[in-house]
Formats: C-alpha cells, sequence, structure tokens
C-alpha cells in the first residue's frame, strides 16, 4: 500500500512540473505595443517578451495601429508548432512582424489554444496556422518547453 501512495505521489508531482513548463500566451494587443525608439517596438508576454524591428531607416514615431494575423508552422501534421510573428499594421502601409523571446531565451515550440486559429496547407507540405479577422487577445497559445 506504501508503494501505491508513493507511486501516486511522485505521479502528481511529475504532472506538476509538466504542467508548470507550460505557459499561456497570445499576441500582444495594438495598446500594449510600445515604441522604444524609431522602429523598434516591445510588448511583455506572461513567460517572455515581443520584440519587432521595422525595416529601413525609421524617422519619426509610428504607433501601432492595428493586429493583421498570427503565424504558427508545422513541418508536417503530426511535427511540433513553431511560433513564427504576430503582424501588426504600422503608419500607412507598413506592417510590423512582432516575435516572441521567451524567457533566458530557451528554445521553444508552442501548440494553439484556442479556435480562432486556422490550418492551411503551405509549400513542401508545411502546415500553416494562422489566426486573423479577431483581436490579437484571441490568438492564444501555450509554450512548451
Amino acid at each position: 500500500m506504501k508503494k501505491v501512495l508513493i507511486s501516486a505521489a511522485i505521479a502528481t508531482c511529475l504532472l506538476g512540473m509538466s504542467m508548470t513548463s507550460q505557459a499561456a500566451e497570445n499576441c500582444p494587443a495594438v495598446e500594449k505595443i510600445e515604441q522604444v525608439s524609431p522602429g523598434v517596438y516591445r510588448a511583455s508576454g506572461n513567460d517572455g517578451e515581443w520584440t519587432g524591428v521595422m525595416q529601413g531607416v525609421v524617422k519619426k514615431k509610428m504607433p501601432a495601429q492595428s493586429f493583421d494575423l498570427a503565424l504558427i508552422i508545422q513541418e508536417g501534421a503530426d511535427t511540433p508548432q513553431m511560433l513564427q510573428y504576430c503582424t501588426y499594421n504600422i503608419g500607412g502601409r507598413e506592417a510590423l512582424d512582432m516575435r516572441f523571446i521567451a524567457n533566458k531565451n530557451k528554445t521553444f515550440t508552442v501548440k494553439t489554444a484556442s479556435g480562432a486559429w486556422k490550418k492551411e496547407n503551405g509549400p513542401f507540405g508545411l502546415v500553416y496556422n494562422v489566426c486573423e479577422k479577431t483581436s490579437p487577445e484571441n490568438c492564444k497559445f501555450t509554450v512548451v518547453q
């Protein structure tokens, strides 16, 4: 009986540890994105930071205006999901890709965590998970360590 209780306690601890290795995230809300210098943007995440850099020379302040889409890719249907970016509209026709950097710069994969993600077939057998035509907060995913 003691062995069963000890085994149950160990299993519970291991399950708790695996659950804590997953952090819930979503694309940052437009109003949470700050321009820290011309062309450089950041926003806080639950378990990391979002950063984005505009291409070319940026001389004036251009705040994020609206959310466009988020993209997660997979090399195949049964492979890990890799977050690519959340895209925002800046100024007129400028686009800003915000990328998530997990705490301690650790590598990670993700798992989509809301019904806002739609699967699409990409080139070379890639699977695109796209979240668009919604608010960025609905583009939820779980960081898997």
